[in-house]
């Protein structure tokens, strides 16, 4: 009996653990500052729409490198592409920051 309900708590325990397919879920909250961005889209990683861009000074924020950035529109990720040169403007808040209004430059 005891061997049953061993098997039956593991068994429970994995399917419990097993991570759900499913879009990734952004709740980054309201943004509190809003910049102007451009950069060289590097990699992208689409299964949690994040894009490694390597951009220039983001005014007001940060100097010149090469960071990950969240993507939680899936029709601005869709913009992506790797090794475009892009315009877009960041959002940020305490605790977070994530990219909107993609423009690939020609």
């Amino acid at each position: 009996m005891f061997r049953r309900f061993f098997l039956a708590a593991a068994l429970l325990g994995a399917v419990a653990c097993t991570p759900a397919q499913r879009e990734p879920a952004f709740d980054f909250g309201e943004p509190q500052q809003k910049y102007p961005m451009r950069g060289e889209v590097l990699r992208l990683r689409p299964e949690n729409r994040i894009a490694v861009i390597k951009h220039e000074d983001i005014d007001g924020w940060m100097k010149a490198m090469t960071m990950d950035f969240p993507v939680p529109d899936p029709a601005e990720f869709a913009k992506l592409k790797e090794g475009a040169t892009i315009r877009a403007t960041v959002l940020r808040n305490d605790l977070h920051y994530w990219l909107i209004d993609i423009q690939p430059e020609p």
